[in-house]
């Protein structure tokens, strides 16, 4: 849109309208890399870095056509049209889900190129200057509040989204969209990657003989217990019902296996108090692990050796773990691969 000024430069300004033309030539093509650039990687930093780079080049604009122009501060000029750009740079920022600290700073970029701008045009401490300082500012605040209200409202709907509400982990979806994001980067690197899928074992008699809420109680202490000894890198989050995953990237067969020791420890530990109930309520977790080396392998198959291991170690006696590449031949895979869950269930 800032090409479509061009021709009302062209007709009303004499002498510097050729530079505000090249000006204006090079503000498009700097917003239309940025936005490029930022399409390409879209990631939160390229977005950052996009809008640092969108305010910037405007409040350059705005300043070197002012300084074209001679810094005019004329109400009844056609160049006051250019006094009131830094209006248009903060109302522009209302589109974008901002948080206070990032808007405050994309507006102070402004402020100080406008201040800078009034300055020089020797009009800074004037009424009508300090009038639009005032509206501004005004202005300035409801676009914060607006930009806050959108980003609460998205990250509302993204927590009911992807996180599962009872434990405030990842739910099924959003678990397997990061894990398959992350499991293809580290193939690519050709790095182990280890999958824990976990079970609470006799989770059916909890809810039985206590009640659904002492199952919810039991499954929040249950994630809470793991998140605390999680890296920044694994991914963790409800498969579905009383089944858990972590997916731990750059994670060896031998670290998965005491990773998976650690995480029975602490399950067995665990004391779950619950209202009415006279002793604290303890449970227990049997862990199926499968580990990639081979960057011919498919998270699918990762999830089904791991469910095979699961299945081995329920079958030997549960709050156990079990590496698929422990079941010693093809005929016992396939033995605990027919189980059922029905057979563990008493």
């Amino acid at each position: 849109m800032t090409l479509l000024w061009v021709p009302v430069d062209i007709m009303l300004l004499e002498g510097s309208n050729g530079m505000l033309v090249v000006l204006r030539v090079l503000l498009a093509v700097t917003l239309l890399t940025v936005a490029w650039a930022t399409h390409q990687r879209n990631s939160l930093i390229a977005c950052r870095n996009g809008l640092i780079a969108m305010t910037a080049s405007m409040n350059i604009f705005y300043l070197l056509a002012n300084h074209l122009l001679g810094y005019p501060h004329s109400i009844n000029a056609f160049t006051y049209c250019y006094t009131l750009l830094p209006f248009l740079h903060v109302v522009v920022l209302t589109i974008l889900p901002l948080t206070i600290k990032e808007s405050l700073s994309m507006m102070v970029m402004t402020a100080a190129t406008q201040i800078y701008v009034d300055f020089h045009s020797g009009s800074i401490l004037s009424l009508d200057n300090l009038a639009i300082y005032w509206l501004q500012t005004v202005v300035g605040l409801l676009v914060i509040w607006a930009q806050s209200s959108k980003l609460h409202m998205m990250l509302r709907l993204y927590r009911h989204a992807s996180l599962d509400p009872l434990t405030g982990v990842y739910n099924r979806r959003m678990l397997l969209t990061l894990a398959k994001h992350d499991f293809e980067n580290t193939r690519t690197a050709a790095r182990p990657y280890s999958v824990l899928l976990m079970d609470l074992d006799r989770f059916k008699r909890v809810n039985d003989r206590y009640g659904h809420y002492a199952g919810d109680l039991v499954l929040k202490a249950f994630t809470d217990s793991i998140q605390a000894t999680l890296r920044k890198s694994d991914i963790f989050g409800r498969f579905g019902g009383e089944e858990f995953i972590l997916f731990m990237p750059q994670c060896s067969a031998e670290n998965a296996f005491l990773v998976a020791d650690r995480i029975m420890t602490r399950v067995r530990d665990l004391r779950v108090v619950v209202e009415g109930v006279d002793e604290p309520l303890q449970v227990t977790t049997s862990i199926g692990i499968s580990t990639s080396l081979n960057r011919e392998d498919k998270l699918s198959e990762m999830l089904e050796k791991a469910d095979i291991a699961l299945l081995q170690a329920k079958g030997n006696g549960r709050d156990q773990s079990c590496t698929y590449e422990s079941i010693a031949t093809d005929a016992n895979r396939e033995e605990c691969q027919k189980r059922t869950w029905v057979e563990f269930a008493n």
